[in-house]
C-alpha cells in the first residue's frame, strides 16, 4: 500500500467513522477543486455551463413535483421573497455576509490534500448542487446565496477558517479533518457553523451541548461521548453466540484508536467478551497473514474493523485465504461504499454495513435521496453518503435562515438560537432522526448486507429499527 493510499487511510478514517464518509471513492480529476484557497461558485445549472435563470427556473419547477423549493418532506425550504424585513449591518457582526438581495457562505473539505487529491470532494459538489437548486427556486425567502468554496488541504484549517472569517455569514455542510481548531478559530472570529461532520472532539462536543456553546450544530450528531450500538443489538439477537467471541482491530491514528475505544466500551456494555485486539499501520500491512492466524486461533466470531476500506478489503482477503470467515462482521458507514465491493470481491461476502441514511439503492421509494441523486447528476458530481451528510446540513441552515428573515431576525444569533429548539432532524428524509439541539445522535439504524456483490437491505424490512438502549453512553472525550 502507497504512502498516498495510506494517507487517504488517515483522512478517511479521521472523518468520522460514526457516520459517514466514502471517502475511497476514486476521484474525478475533473472535479478536483482548484488550488485557490477560496473558489466562489456561480448559482447556475451546472459548474460547465452558464447561469441561464429564465430557463433553469422553467425547468425546475416543471421537473419538481409538489414544489421548486421542496426537497422530500420539507416545502418551500427556498422560493421567492414572503416577507420579512431584516436589518442589514454594513459594518458586519451578527449579520456579516447578509445584503439585501444575498446571503454570502462558505464550505470547508479538503480536496486539494496533495496525498488524495480530490478528498471529500462530494462536500464541494454537495455545496454546488443544493446552492444551485435553491437559488434557481428563488433563494433563502428571496435571497441568492453566494457560495465560495475553502480548500483546507488536510493541514491548511486555521488559515482558510481566518479567511471566512471577513467574509461569510456562516460556514454550512462542510467537514474537514483540522476541525479541533474551529472553537479557537471560527467560534472565536464570530463565523457560526452549520456542519456536515465534526470529527474531533473539540468540534463535535458531548451529548447534551447547545449550539451556541461552540457556534456549530450539526445536522447528524456525532458526540464524543454516545455511540449508536442499534445495528449491534439487531446481529446479537440474530447470531446470539456471536457476542462471546469478539473481535477488534484498528489502524495506528489517533482519531480510529479513539473510535475503537468507544467500540471496545459500548460493546462491552451489551455483554461481549473482547477475545482479540490487534492494531495495524494505517499506512497498510505488507502482510496480513499474521493477523487473520491470529483472529483465528483467538476462535473471533464477531468482528469489528475501525479503518478504511482497502485495508479491510486485504484482511478480509486474508481470512479467506486460510479459510476463516467470522460468522459476524459488522462496518461503519464509511464502508458502504462501491470501492468496498470491488476491492473486497468474493472475501467480503456476508459482511454487515450499518447506515442511518435511507439506502441509495431504494432512492426510487424516497424522494429526498432521489432529489440529492438528481441534482448531484447536474453538476456532474461525486455520489456518496458523506454528500447526503453534507446536503441534510445545507437544508438544515435553510431552514433556520428562512425562519429568521421571516421574523425579520436573520442575524447568526438567531440561527444559533433557532437551532436550539430543532429536536428532530431527519433532512426530509434523507436519513434517521437526531437531535440536533441537543447534540444527541440517530437511535435508529438499517443495515445492509454484502449479497453477491452488492449492497442488500438485511434489516428491518423497511425504514429504520429503533430498538430500546440504541445509544450507548460513554465517557468519552472532547468538549461540550
Amino acid at each position: 500500500m502507497g504512502v498516498s493510499k495510506g494517507l487517504t487511510a488517515i483522512a478517511c478514517a479521521a472523518a468520522g467513522l460514526m457516520s459517514v464518509v466514502a471517502c475511497e471513492r476514486e476521484p474525478d480529476p475533473s472535479r478536483v477543486a482548484p488550488a485557490a484557497t477560496s473558489v466562489t461558485v456561480a448559482s447556475g445549472p451546472a459548474l460547465d455551463s452558464a447561469p441561464a435563470p429564465a430557463a433553469a427556473a422553467t425547468t425546475v419547477a416543471a421537473a419538481a413535483g409538489p414544489g421548486p423549493g421542496d426537497w422530500g418532506t420539507l416545502t418551500d425550504v427556498c422560493g421567492p421573497r414572503e416577507g420579512g424585513d431584516t436589518a442589514v449591518d454594513a459594518s458586519g457582526g451578527d449579520t456579516q455576509g447578509i445584503a439585501a438581495t444575498s446571503i454570502a457562505v462558505g464550505t470547508i473539505a479538503d480536496p486539494g490534500f496533495a496525498g488524495s487529491p480530490g478528498l471529500n470532494q462530494e462536500i464541494f459538489d454537495a455545496a454546488t448542487a443544493f446552492v444551485g437548486w435553491c437559488n434557481r427556486a428563488g433563494g433563502i425567502n428571496g435571497r441568492q446565496l453566494e457560495l465560495t468554496t475553502y480548500d483546507a488541504a488536510l493541514t491548511n484549517y486555521q488559515p482558510v477558517v481566518e479567511q471566512a472569517c471577513g467574509h461569510e455569514f456562516a460556514i454550512v455542510g462542510d467537514g474537514a479533518v483540522q476541525d479541533n481548531l474551529w472553537p479557537s478559530v471560527g467560534a472565536a472570529c464570530g463565523l457560526i457553523d452549520v456542519a456536515g461532520f465534526s470529527v474531533t472532539g473539540a468540534k463535535a462536543g458531548k451529548a447534551g451541548r447547545t449550539p451556541a456553546e461552540e457556534r456549530t450544530v450539526q445536522a447528524v450528531p456525532n458526540p464524543s461521548d454516545r455511540l449508536p450500538v442499534a445495528a449491534d443489538l439487531l446481529l446479537d439477537a440474530a447470531f446470539p453466540d456471536a457476542a462471546a467471541r469478539t473481535g477488534i482491530i484498528w489502524a495506528d491514528f489517533q482519531t480510529t484508536v479513539e473510535q475503537a475505544d468507544k467500540e471496545r466500551a459500548a460493546l462491552s456494555q451489551l455483554g461481549h467478551q473482547i477475545v482479540y485486539e490487534n492494531v495495524f499501520n494505517v499506512l497498510g500491512e505488507a502482510n496480513w497473514t499474521p493477523f487473520a492466524v491470529a483472529l483465528k486461533d483467538a476462535g473471533v466470531r464477531f468482528l469489528r474493523f475501525v479503518g478504511d476500506v482497502e485495508n479491510a478489503a486485504r484482511f478480509q482477503d486474508a481470512l479467506q485465504e486460510i479459510g476463516y470467515r467470522p460468522e459476524v462482521v459488522v462496518q461503519e458507514t464509511n464502508f458502504y461504499d462501491r470501492n468496498y465491493l470491488s476491492a473486497g470481491g468474493e472475501a467480503i461476502e456476508g459482511t454487515f454495513v450499518r447506515t442511518v441514511f435511507s439506502p441509495f439503492e431504494e432512492a426510487d421509494q424516497n424522494p429526498a435521496t432521489s432529489r440529492y441523486l438528481d441534482e448531484i447528476a447536474r453538476v456532474h458530481g461525486k455520489t456518496a453518503v458523506l454528500g447526503l451528510q453534507s446536503t441534510s446540513a445545507w437544508l438544515l441552515f435553510a431552514t433556520l435562515a428562512k425562519r429568521c428573515d421571516l421574523a425579520g431576525t436573520l442575524t447568526r444569533s438567531c440561527i444559533l438560537e433557532q437551532a436550539s429548539s430543532v429536536t428532530e432532524w431527519d433532512g426530509g428524509g434523507l436519513h434517521a432522526p437526531g437531535d440536533p439541539a441537543h447534540n444527541l445522535p440517530p437511535s435508529c439504524v438499517a443495515v445492509v448486507q454484502v449479497q453477491h456483490g452488492e449492497f442488500v437491505r438485511w434489516a428491518p424490512d423497511h425504514g429504520y429499527s429503533c430498538p430500546d438502549g440504541a445509544v450507548a453512553e460513554l465517557g468519552g472525550s472532547g468538549s461540550g
